[in-house]
C-alpha cells in the first residue's frame, strides 16, 4: 500500500506567494548586493578612474524622453521584473507535482490549474515590459533600415492604431472582471455570483482577470512614455537636419 499525499494548496497562500514572493526576492536581492559592495569597500578596493567616470555618467542625460518617462519606464521594468520571479514559484510547483506523482502516486490538479493560470497573468503583465525594451514580434517591412526620424514618425502614427486597441483592451478586461463578481458584494461588479474555477480546486477568477485592466494600464502607460519620446527624436532630428541645411 502506498503513501498518499492530501496535500491541497490554499488559495491564501497562492495568491500570497504572487505577491510577496518577488517583492521578498528583490529585497534580498538588492540587499545582498549593497553587501558585497560594501565588502569590497571593507577589502580596500580602490576604484579606478574609469569606474569613477562610470559612477558619474548619467546614461539617460542624452537619451529623449524626461523625468515623466523615466518614471513610466521605471514602473514597466519593475512589472517586468515582478512578475519574472514568478518562473521560480513554477519550479517548486512543478516539483511537487512530480514528487506526488510519481512517488506518491497522488496527482493534482491544482499544480496545473494555479500555473496555467500564473503564466496567463504573467504573459499580460509583462507586455508593458517588453513593449518598452522592443521585445515584441514585429512584422517589419521597411522601419528596421529607417532612419531614426523616420521611425519616430512611423511610431507616431501607428500610436492612434494602438491607443485604439489598448483602450478597447482595457474596456473588455474591464466588463471580463467585473462580471466575474458578485454585484452584491462589490459595489463595481455586474456578475451575480463570484467566479470560481471548475475544478475542485475552486480558485477565484476575478483576480486573474483583474491583471487584463492592470496588464492594459501599465501597457497604456508604456504608450504615452514611448509617444512621448518619439516626439522628441522627431523634433531633435527635424531640427539637426535644418541646422545642416
Amino acid at each position: 500500500m502506498s503513501l498518499q499525499l492530501e496535500f491541497e494548496l490554499p488559495h491564501w497562500l497562492y495568491w500570497g506567494a504572487l505577491l510577496f514572493f518577488p517583492l521578498t526576492y528583490m529585497a534580498v536581492d538588492r540587499w545582498w548586493s549593497g553587501r558585497a559592495s560594501r565588502a569590497a569597500l571593507v577589502a580596500g578596493h580602490v576604484p579606478t578612474s574609469d569606474e569613477l567616470a562610470a559612477t558619474h555618467e548619467d546614461p539617460t542625460e542624452n537619451a529623449p524622453g524626461n523625468r515623466v518617462t523615466r518614471w513610466l519606464d521605471g514602473l514597466s521594468n519593475f512589472s517586468g521584473f515582478f512578475v519574472a520571479y514568478w518562473t521560480v514559484i513554477a519550479v517548486v510547483v512543478y516539483f511537487f507535482e512530480v514528487v506526488a506523482r510519481y512517488f506518491f502516486n497522488s496527482p493534482t490538479n491544482w499544480a496545473h490549474e494555479s500555473m496555467y493560470l500564473m503564466f496567463g497573468m504573467q504573459y499580460i503583465l509583462a507586455g508593458a515590459y517588453a513593449y518598452n525594451h522592443d521585445a515584441h514580434v514585429r512584422v517589419d517591412l521597411f522601419y528596421a533600415k529607417a532612419s531614426a526620424r523616420n521611425k519616430a514618425a512611423l511610431d507616431i502614427v501607428t500610436s492612434f492604431a494602438f491607443l485604439i486597441f489598448i483602450l478597447a483592451f482595457i474596456w473588455t478586461g474591464w466588463t471580463f472582471f467585473s462580471s466575474s463578481m458578485n454585484q452584491n458584494e462589490f459595489f463595481f461588479a455586474s456578475g451575480y455570483a463570484n467566479e470560481v474555477s471548475f475544478s475542485e480546486w475552486g480558485v477565484a477568477y476575478y483576480p486573474v482577470k483583474a491583471t487584463l485592466v492592470i496588464g492594459g494600464v501599465l501597457l497604456l502607460l508604456q504608450g504615452i512614455s514611448r509617444f512621448i519620446k518619439d516626439v522628441q527624436v522627431y523634433k531633435t532630428a527635424g531640427q539637426g537636419r535644418a541646422s545642416h541645411v
